[in-house]
């Protein structure tokens, strides 16, 4: 080889020699960044974990987002508020069996590792691998926590690694107790159900600390495939499913094997799902839900997933007869061509008028996805006749009128101005020469009503309206008199209103709400009850006459229907062209119910009255709630005062702590004397037609009891003797 041959090898081997250096340079280079990069992410993932484990609640301080509860005030379950069924419970009242069955199917090591499991990792692993080992997988309790409560389901190994960081912290902030009280408490278990309590009250019907052995597998066994092993829709499946968490359990050493047979053994005994997000009053509770919104600190979400206990003013029993008399009034109205079928509706509340607990209230007739307005608060319907009482209010107390003032009904003309005139016209579109007031309301004259008003002042009328708890918008117009609105005004109002002549003069704003509990049964609001007194004693008792004769005088507007109810008070009210129907009536000290009905979008009605239709609706439902009311009574009276009785929500509430003021230039009523004895109890034959006590000649009676000095004296005007027997006394009350 000659010189030339060896320099060009040389060179070329040198060439080689510096390409492969620098290759590996290059490759080393690149290795380091990608070192550096994942070093980079691995620290700012837990840089930023790290700073995030500082806002990590402490231990008691996190519980997962529960439904809230809607009490009535008879006890009765009115709704579960949210889409979450879950009910925390803690750690010592979930029973051993479950906690023991729950690690050894998910977590076996749960109590030896720091959060993360390296060797249930590798199981899992060589698990994919070779398809032999447990089933149980990678991941540990803390991990499966973290989660569910701070993770997306996103499937990443970012995701992967943010999840082993949070365990770590979660297992450094919290005991290994407490994790597994989260866990229990968080997980889906099928079926809608949301932990442990949950579950056991979703399956087999019952809370979770009375579940034995077999149950506490079964449940244990579900977050596997919540869905699929349900065992609504995969009975098998769950056993299946729990026959291998007792084998698990029984390895574990946590049961004997025969425990575990003998638990494999049993049947279980599944029942239907009762979790419904339907409520039994819909219209009342999503009243309470935005009266909280709007009266109290308590946010939307809270309400609806903080797990309260709200405890509301209404009765279930009265409220089942609202809703029926409402309805079937209505439905008679639209069979009989009264009412357009397509949107005829009505609306009922009714309010206990010492305290202003709303007992009753409806909406509307079929409360539903399309139609979740409530009419009885949310609507703003022309009040009609049912307006004077406001303006009667102001004469009698302004000008000292009583129920014998003579007043004026013939036709007249009122000179509004710019050239315009307006002349009232009555209902029946007579003019009738001077009456009392008496006669007047009775027989709703509008004539007297207009001139009233223009006597007493519009203004005063306005203000008297506002006194009594009116909001709505009332132009100083002659018609408002006779309930020329400019918008209208809500039945809730003028049943607040009315309230005030059943009361002894005491306007007090309405409630749905006595109080409300958190999770920890901590009360986070009460409701105050202050009791306003803004009419004089004389005025309410001449208010009271004028009502009465509304129902008791031949002549009235609703004597028709209401002449029997004894107790009855109140005031028809009907708008031009028979667009709206009212009528507002109370038992004295007892409770107060407004009535509206009338078609949507101001469709007149035909021949639908006060004192016609809604009477009829206000006497089906008055009827069953005075009689609820007077039981309710007595059992409040007499565990009142009575020692070491645990009494319901509502019966905690005394009228002695409620806030009393007084506008008026009479005197405050004196307090009640505290020693006063318990009152005996007297029980009487009551016809169920007439409400007045039986005769013999009544066929279908019922026993009530009352408040000795509180019965009934009248004696049923329905069902006399017949003609030609000799008239003997009534059977006297028992």
């Amino acid at each position: 080889m000659n010189n030339t041959s060896r320099r060009q090898n040389v060179g070329g081997a040198n060439r080689s020699n510096k390409q492969s250096f620098l290759l590996r340079k290059i490759v080393r280079w690149m290795q380091l960044g990608v070192v550096l990069l994942i070093a980079a992410g691995i620290g700012a993932t837990i840089g930023a974990f790290i700073s995030a484990a500082q806002h990590l609640p402490a231990a008691g301080e996190y519980t997962p987002p529960e439904a809230t509860k809607i009490f009535s005030s008879d006890d009765v379950l009115l709704a579960t508020v949210g889409s979450i069924n879950r009910q925390y419970v803690k750690f010592d009242q979930i029973p051993r069996y479950l906690r023991d069955a729950t690690v050894a199917i998910e977590d076996h090591r749960f109590y030896e590792h720091s959060g993360i499991d390296l060797r249930g990792i590798a199981r899992a692993a060589i698990k994919d691998i070779t398809g032999f080992g447990w089933e149980q997988g990678g991941s540990t309790i803390t991990q499966q926590l973290a989660k569910n409560i701070y993770l997306s389901p996103e499937q990443s190994i970012t995701r992967k690694i943010r999840e082993a960081v949070l365990a770590v912290l979660l297992e450094q902030k919290y005991t290994k107790d407490k994790i597994l009280e989260l866990y229990l408490n968080q997980v889906f278990y099928g079926s809608g159900a949301h932990g442990v309590e949950a579950a056991a009250r979703t399956y087999f019907g019952k809370s979770v600390s009375e579940l034995n052995l077999a149950e506490c597998a079964l449940i244990a066994g579900l977050p596997k495939a919540p869905s699929k092993l349900s065992p609504h829709k995969n009975p098998d499946g769950a056993i299946r499913r729990r026959n291998l968490v007792l084998d698990r359990m029984a390895e574990f050493g946590m049961i004997t094997q025969t425990e575990a047979e003998q638990a494999k053994a049993e049947k279980p005994r599944i029942i239907k799902s009762t979790f419904s997000n339907k409520s039994l009053a819909p219209y009342f509770t999503d009243y309470v839900k935005n009266y909280l919104v709007s009266n109290s600190q308590l946010s939307e979400d809270l309400i609806s997933g903080g797990g309260l206990k709200i405890y509301t003013t209404l009765n279930y029993q009265m409220q089942k007869a609202a809703e029926k008399a409402l309805v079937d009034g209505v439905n008679r109205a639209k069979r009989a061509g009264q009412m357009r079928k397509s949107d005829g509706n009505g609306a009922l509340v009714c309010i206990d008028v010492e305290t202003g607990y709303v007992r009753a209230m409806v909406g509307g007739t079929n409360y539903g996805q399309n139609d979740m307005f409530n009419r009885a608060v949310q609507a703003k319907r022309q009040p009609g006749s049912a307006f004077k009482a406001f303006v009667y209010t102001a004469a009698v107390e302004i000008l000292g009128w009583d129920e014998n003032h003579i007043v004026k009904g013939g036709r007249f003309t009122y000179d509004l101005g710019n050239g315009r005139k307006w002349s009232p016209r009555n209902y029946d579109g007579k003019y009738p020469g001077a009456m009392t007031l008496k006669q007047a309301v009775a027989r709703s004259v509008n004539v007297p009503a207009v001139r009233t008003a223009l006597e007493v002042g519009l203004q005063n009328v306005i203000t008297y309206a506002r006194l009594l708890g009116i909001t709505a918008e009332i132009e100083p117009y002659p018609a408002l008199a006779i309930g020329g609105l400019k918008y209208g005004v809500r039945p809730i109002e003028m049943a607040a209103a009315y309230a005030v002549f059943a009361n002894g003069g005491y306007y007090v704003k309405p409630t749905p709400i006595i109080r409300v509990l958190d999770k920890n049964d901590n009360v986070v609001y009460e409701e105050n009850i202050e009791r306003k007194k803004v009419l004089q004693e004389r005025t309410v008792e001449v208010m009271d006459k004028l009502f009465r004769a509304v129902v008791a005088s031949p002549s009235g507007t609703a004597y028709r229907t209401l002449h029997n109810f004894s107790e009855a008070r109140g005031k028809t009210g009907t708008t031009n062209n028979d667009v709206d129907a009212w009528f507002i009536g109370y038992v004295p000290n007892k409770l107060v119910t407004a009535v509206w009905v009338g078609n949507e979008h101001g469709h007149p009605m035909k021949k639908v009255y006060g004192g016609s239709v809604c009477s009829v609706i206000w006497r089906d439902f008055m009827s069953e709630a005075i009689r609820v009311y007077r039981r309710t009574q007595i059992k409040q009276d007499v565990n009142s005062r009575s020692e070491n009785v645990e009494r319901k929500p509502d019966q905690q509430e005394t009228r002695g702590t409620a806030t009393t003021t007084d506008t008026t230039s009479g005197t405050d009523e004196q307090p009640a004397n505290s020693d006063e004895t318990a009152p005996s109890v007297v029980r009487v034959k009551i016809c169920d037609e007439s409400q007045l006590l039986a005769t013999k000649w009544c066929k279908s009676v019922h026993t009530e009891e009352f408040a000795a000095g509180t019965e009934p004296h009248e004696y049923c005007t329905i069902h006399k003797q017949p003609e030609g027997l000799r008239l003997t006394p009534p059977t006297p009350p028992d």
